[in-house]
């Protein structure tokens, strides 16, 4: 696991002098579009300090990165843990206003968790094309379809290709939406009601999708 490095500009190390030159080039250019030499230059080091500090510019970004993705994930699956009886609903049983309120409570812990770790997350948001973090989200994707899917199924749901694929691409666009906060550089209110109006859209369609399902329409 990596740590995350905190980069002060009164930090006057190496290590610290290549980060805090590497995090304005990636946010400015993106990770592709940044270039060794320009980090090593705006850093007052040669390509060769820097080489001896990080082996390449990938290990630069997850150095900037630390942890904070997985952070995320496990923050992700706490908030779907169905074990929990707060947790736990039935979509096809249990009334719309609760469960916009769940969904509502797990959207707030991930803007605060996304303004307590701004910087890291716009960076893997906004700039990793090219790096080994380009499709870190994945693994959301991944986690959140195969939920649904359990979900599905325990409300006696037959889980169709259709129906996959329609998930799939449901829970894609789920997280492309959150990240529309980092697109646009919303301040954590504007975060909060973007989001806030998103669950209620969110959570109303899939009610609806839902109920469908069951009633085999």
């Amino acid at each position: 696991m990596i740590e995350k490095v905190l980069v002060a500009k009164d930090n006057l190390n190496t290590e610290a002098k290549i980060l805090f030159a590497a995090k304005e080039e990636f946010l400015n250019k993106g990770f592709a579009g940044t270039s060794v030499r320009t980090i090593a230059e705006k850093a007052g080091l040669t390509t060769g300090a820097l080489y001896n500090k990080f082996k390449d510019k990938d290990a630069i970004f997850a150095a900037l990165i630390g942890n904070v993705f997985d952070e995320f994930l496990k923050i992700l699956k706490e908030s779907h843990d169905g074990s929990s009886e707060k947790g736990f609903y039935s979509i096809k049983t249990t009334d719309i206003s609760l469960i916009t309120e769940l969904s509502r409570e797990r959207f707030i812990r991930m803007v605060d968790f996304f303004y307590d770790n701004y910087d890291e997350m716009k960076l893997i948001i906004c700039s990793s094309k090219g790096s080994s973090y380009e499709h870190v989200f994945n693994d959301a994707v991944e986690f959140l379809e195969a939920e649904t899917i359990r979900w599905l199924k325990k409300d006696g749901i037959s889980v169709s290709r259709r129906t996959k694929f329609f998930i799939h691409v449901t829970v894609s666009s789920h997280f492309e939406n959150m990240k529309e906060i980092f697109y646009h550089n919303l301040k954590k209110n504007e975060a909060l009601e973007y989001i806030l109006d998103f669950n209620a859209y969110h959570c109303g369609g899939w009610k609806q999708y839902w109920m469908e399902q069951i009633n085999g329409k």
